[in-house]
């Protein structure tokens, strides 16, 4: 019988041992699962902590600069009203196929114009996983939300009503990175090294060939031109960035929504580096164009084609070049819509990257026989990835 009662006995202890495991193991797991809303719990509470200072602080704001209050307040109406009722990305798109108007290529205007995307935005930072892995921007994103909540706190108590997190947002630390990443790529490749056809681009996008450069109103493509073009605007002083209202992005979210006036100075924002000031001062052009926020009834499509009508008028764009500095899903609507329909380029579906530049040949035919209207399509052949990509 001693026999037996031994491996009985070893039995009871490996299961003994195994059940405290398990526990050890349940317990480790728990405590993991509940790290984030620990997180939330002792932010949600710091929050609640720091609610009277905060409110007593704006308070205070308010009497001293009411008009600057004032304006800040009529951000978050014109933030609620556009999300209510903005749609200016979703429109029907032009009958027919834009390639049959064009039955001789050779007929048609030509203009070259480059896209350069904005870099990230703090916009992005916070509601977008961009690089980041699901589980890092899952983890992250609440201490996300509430560093950004408290700088719009921020700059509400200290009357700042033209600084903005999420209004018109401004390029994050990752999308300065980004543009000068641009501006490296601009300073330091040499033509000799490259294709006919990129040494054209990129002769266009150092100021070697005569262009115009054109801008979003949006303050983040503002800022990622000025960085990114820095080398040429010192080259030549006289060079001017021309904002046109047509880039600004096609979307209701209020990063999408321009916060400088009707024919309004554009200053520096908080995170642009302080080397730009003069060229703000000295070489952005807003009077020509910049009639300041889309109306909330704004269409995409009407947008682009005023794009194009600019881009194509000899009067006010006398080049034959144009860089456009704007924003991804515009882009991606302006190729949709004027590619050939039987082109199944990636720039169809795919957002060109920030801080990228592509090229391509824009073509334009004129008082039509199906029609007598203008237009526009985009040559499939032509379009050349500058630098990043889709």
């Amino acid at each position: 019988s001693t026999s037996y009662r031994y491996p009985a006995r070893q039995l009871e202890s490996i299961f003994q041992n195994l059940a405290v495991l398990l526990v050890c193991i349940m317990n480790i797991l728990g405590n993991l699962l509940s790290f984030p809303y620990m997180l939330i719990f002792f932010a949600f509470w710091i929050v609640s902590c720091l609610v009277r200072p905060i409110l007593l602080a704006c308070v205070i704001a308010s009497l001293q600069k009411p008009l600057a209050t004032i304006r800040k307040l009529s951000l978050i109406l014109i933030t609620i009203e556009y999300l209510l009722f903005c749609n200016d990305k979703t429109f029907k798109a032009p009958d027919g196929d834009p390639a049959s108007f064009f039955p001789d290529f050779s007929k048609a205007d030509k203009k070259t114009v480059i896209f350069v995307r904005h870099g990230e935005s703090t916009w992005n930072d916070t509601f977008n996983r961009g690089d980041r892995s699901k589980v890092s921007f899952i983890l992250n994103f609440i201490p996300n939300l509430i560093k950004a909540l408290f700088f719009e706190i921020y700059f509400f108590a200290t009357c700042q009503n033209m600084e903005s997190w999420f209004f018109d947002s401004p390029l994050s630390e990752k999308g300065k990175s980004q543009a000068r990443g641009l501006q490296t790529y601009l300073d330091n490749t040499k033509v000799e090294y490259q294709t006919p056809h990129e040494a054209e681009l990129m002769k266009i996008m150092v100021g070697e060939t005569p262009s115009h450069l054109v801008v979003s109103n949006l303050r983040r493509a503002i800022s990622t031109m000025a960085i990114g073009f820095q080398k040429r605007f010192h080259r030549n002083p006289k060079t001017k960035m021309v904002v046109l209202p047509q880039l600004q992005e096609m979307s209701r979210n209020p990063d999408a929504l321009c916060i400088t006036p009707p024919k309004g100075e554009i200053g520096l924002t908080w995170t642009d580096p302080e080397d730009l000031k003069a060229m703000y001062s000295d070489q952005i052009e807003t009077q020509q164009f910049h009639t300041g926020n889309k109306p909330v009834n704004s269409c995409g499509l009407e947008r682009m084609q005023d794009f194009c009508k600019i881009v194509f008028d000899d009067k006010s764009m006398p080049e034959n070049a144009i860089v456009a500095a704007g924003h991804s899903l515009w882009f991606r609507s302006f190729f949709r819509t004027f590619l050939p329909s039987s082109s199944n380029h990636i720039s169809k579906t795919k957002k060109l990257q920030n801080g990228g530049c592509v090229g391509f040949t824009l073509l334009r035919m004129r008082n039509t026989e199906k029609d007598r209207k203008d237009h526009y399509l985009i040559d499939p052949k032509s379009i050349k990835i500058i630098y990043g990509g889709f």
